[in-house]
């Protein structure tokens, strides 16, 4: 009767104790607390239960001790039933031995304790301690279970992270993974290796390796054969050798690896989520067997922190090259640009030593991208920069700059030097270089500065150098220039005059001026050009010819063509409503205009119309001959549309570019406009007669209306209107007016036949 209480009891507590992992379960267990059928279940339940269980009286004495418990304390029954709990609880924290009433600290708490076992080795229990009452007695009941796997885990987890938030060097942090495998293993030496890029093995540590045994699997390559770690990193999967020296697979480091007293070893790869084996660990053990519980739950975890370490590893030594490498063209950044050059002005102002900085621009490299796209233009980047490694010394300085711009700090250089060398550099950068079906002739444009004549620090020497660089494009292109005062004089008005033009996109200092164009043989008016003009409150009036190439340099030109499209679609609708017959109005367009992708011109162009209640038809736009030989298909696209949605387009400046007719015959323009260089020399040059007739005939034969600008003369006048041009332009009509002055000259001219 009394097993049967003492039965029931520890029943209620294995349902109750959630730590337990006894086989009992209410719904495989054939009793309960209040009705237990047979006395002769009692033992059964003590010794299969796979938790630690120990009975313990009012003395302190073990009175119960079952097989799980014997094999966690390492002892046996007979040892221990009988004897005091003190032998097998480790001293409490204030250092007293939990004896007679101290065991009961324990009592309701759920703790880890280490357990030293007889033959020295010590495990971890999580233990729990309840008062029960049994065969009429107090008594306290201990149940157990091995927590040494885990507490590993996570001991082992704790000391590498925090070795990884302490430090950035991966052999750190791998020598430290290795030593806390030995320390948990003394039967164990571990090391891990590296697969590089190419496939190869690489050595990373091997704290019980001579670096020489270490560093003989440097460069094997992954396959079946050589040794433990290229065969797991073939397979894919852990590789046991359990004896090395009679192992047909190794063929490296044999001999060395027997010399160190090591007969087997475990090698088991390590990999990442996506499942790249980007490393290997080894286990190395001292005599002939394999892996037991205990090693396989080690190389479990650290195989994990392995990928964690080396994955970020390579996420630093990425960031590391973003922040200082040229991602495109793998050369120094303007940051590591910026490092390298004032360390080698340092090292120069030192040695009382001259060195030059020579600033590299690609000529028309954003014609490339948008004529080609930019994926054509990174090609051109990287042939750029190989061709600059090929050209330069190895103690120089090379670095991308920003977009398409180098940077080149030639270190022991003079001018003499410095002339020689950007010569040899124009000529390397301008052989040719095919990009898919396309062969480029590209050029570039270098301005050089020295040190010290031009500035004693990088930015000022790279602002001169940048200054003469600028010189050289004026010059023509494909050439260098040395920097001098009179050129820094020129860079400050050209700050200045960028600086003015953002000021005047966003003040009322812009205006349009309109000049007509008038058809000659029925004397009416064709039309109007929409003219910018800016009158800066500053600097005065300002040459379109100076501030609209600034503005393409200067990304200043969207803008600006989207003002000028508002504001001529404005005045063409109020003088609309003020009954002023005008047909319609152009406007010129650049050909960045065409590739902006935010702008969507074909789109833009409607919502202006529409807001100011125009028709496609009253809106014409000049482009130039380079839009229509444009190969970027997104160029073609948008003409495409803004034919189709009405809008007329017209070639300015026909004659000047490089049109195929053949190609001319397919685009969907109205207009050609002769260049006033051909109306210029019409009246003295016979092949300039020629070439105006030529241009006449061909726009008869597409069926294209023709407008020669340019016209200031009756004789010219004349000559075109006996080729067939009937649409002229020019100061003989009228110059580029205000809207208001344009208003008057067509109240006074309302009939153009006074002309004649």
């Amino acid at each position: 009767m009394e097993k049967q209480k003492l039965a029931a009891t520890l029943q209620k507590r294995f349902y109750n104790d959630s730590y337990s992992n006894v086989i009992l379960s209410p719904a495989a267990c054939p009793f309960n607390a209040v009705d237990i059928p047979g006395e002769d279940l009692y033992p059964e339940i003590v010794e299969q239960a796979s938790s630690a269980i120990v009975l313990v009286d009012g003395k302190d004495r073990v009175v119960l001790f079952n097989p799980a418990a014997g094999q966690l304390w390492g002892r046996s029954k007979d040892e221990v039933v009988g004897a005091s709990i003190s032998q097998l609880m480790p001293p409490m924290k204030d250092g007293h031995t939990p004896g007679q009433s101290e065991i009961d600290h324990l009592v309701g708490h759920n703790v880890e304790l280490p357990i030293e076992r007889p033959n020295n080795t010590r495990v971890w229990a999580e233990i729990s301690v309840s008062r029960i009452q049994a065969m009429g007695k107090p008594m306290r009941l201990i149940i157990a279970k091995n927590i040494t796997l885990s507490k590993v885990h996570k001991a082992f987890r704790y000391q590498v992270l925090r070795a990884m938030a302490q430090t950035d060097s991966l052999l750190e942090i791998m020598t430290l993974l290795c030593q806390e495998i030995q320390r948990i293993a003394p039967e164990i030496s571990a090391t891990v290796t590296q697969i590089d890029g190419e496939g190869r093995l690489r050595s990373l540590v091997a704290p019980d390796f001579p670096q020489h045994t270490a560093a003989l699997i440097d460069g094997i390559e992954i396959g079946p054969k050589a040794s433990s770690q290229a065969i797991a990193a073939f397979r894919g999967e852990p590789v046991l050798v359990r004896d090395i020296e009679h192992d047909p697979g190794w063929s490296v480091g044999r001999r060395e690896t027997l010399a160190l007293g090591y007969k087997a070893c475990w090698s088991a790869p390590i990999k990442t989520r996506d499942g790249r084996t980007i490393g290997i660990l080894t286990f190395y053990y001292r005599v002939c067997r394999r892996p037991n519980n205990l090693h396989a739950r080690l190389a479990e975890i650290a195989v994990s922190l392995c990928v964690l370490a080396m994955e970020r590893a390579a996420s630093f030594s990425r960031i590391h090259h973003l922040a200082f490498f040229d991602d495109l063209t793998g050369l120094p950044n303007r940051s590591l640009l910026h490092i390298q050059a004032s360390q080698a002005i340092a090292h120069a102002a030192r040695n009382n030593e001259r060195l030059a900085v020579l600033f590299i621009d690609i000529d028309r490299f954003k014609k490339v991208n948008d004529s080609l796209g930019h994926p054509a233009g990174d090609t051109l980047l990287r042939t750029v920069a190989s061709r600059l490694r090929e050209a330069t010394r190895e103690v120089d300085i090379l670095g991308r700059y920003s977009g398409d711009e180098f940077i080149v700090v030639l270190t022991q250089c003079d001018s003499v030097h410095a002339s020689e060398l950007a010569g040899r550099l124009l000529v390397a950068l301008s052989a040719p270089c095919r990009i898919g079906e396309v062969t480029l002739m590209p050029a570039a444009s270098i301005g050089i500065s020295l040190f010290p004549d031009n500035g004693r620090d990088m930015d000022a020497l790279i602002h001169e150098a940048d200054t003469a660089m600028y010189q050289a494009k004026q010059k023509g292109r494909g050439c260098f220039s040395f920097f001098s005062g009179q050129l820094n004089q020129i860079a400050k008005e050209r700050l200045t005059l960028e600086t003015a033009l953002r000021d005047a996109l966003s003040g009322n200092e812009l205006e349009i001026y309109y000049q007509p164009q008038i058809n000659i043989e029925t004397h009416q008016l064709h039309g109007i050009e929409a003219l910018v003009r800016w009158n800066s409150s500053q600097l005065g009036e300002i040459a379109p010819g100076r501030f609209i190439p600034l503005a393409e340099e200067s990304n200043l030109i969207s803008p600006l063509s989207q003002w000028v499209l508002n504001e001529a679609c404005r005045q063409l609708a109020q003088w609309r409503q003020h009954d002023l017959a005008i047909p319609s109005v152009s406007v010129n367009l650049s050909p960045t205009d065409f590739h902006n992708l935010n702008l969507k011109l074909p789109q833009y162009l409607e919502a202006i119309l529409r807001s100011h209640g125009l028709q496609p038809s009253d809106l014409l736009i000049e482009i130039t001959e380079g839009v229509l030989m444009d190969s970027n298909p997104d160029t073609m696209r948008t003409l495409h549309e803004i034919h189709a949605l009405g809008v007329r387009l017209s070639i300015d400046d026909f004659g000047t570019g490089y049109s195929s007719l053949g190609y001319l015959r397919h685009l969907p323009v109205h207009e050609l406009k002769l260049d006033q260089s051909f109306v210029r020399d019409l009246n003295r040059d016979r092949a300039t007669r020629a070439l105006t007739n030529a241009v006449m005939h061909i726009g008869d034969s597409m069926e294209l209306t023709v407008i020669a600008e340019g016209v200031e003369h009756p004789t010219q006048r004349n000559l075109l209107k006996a080729q067939g041009y009937q649409v002229v332009q020019g100061f003989l009509f009228s110059p580029p007016l205000p809207p208001t002055a344009l208003e008057r000259w067509l109240d006074e001219n309302l009939s153009f036949t006074h002309w004649e």
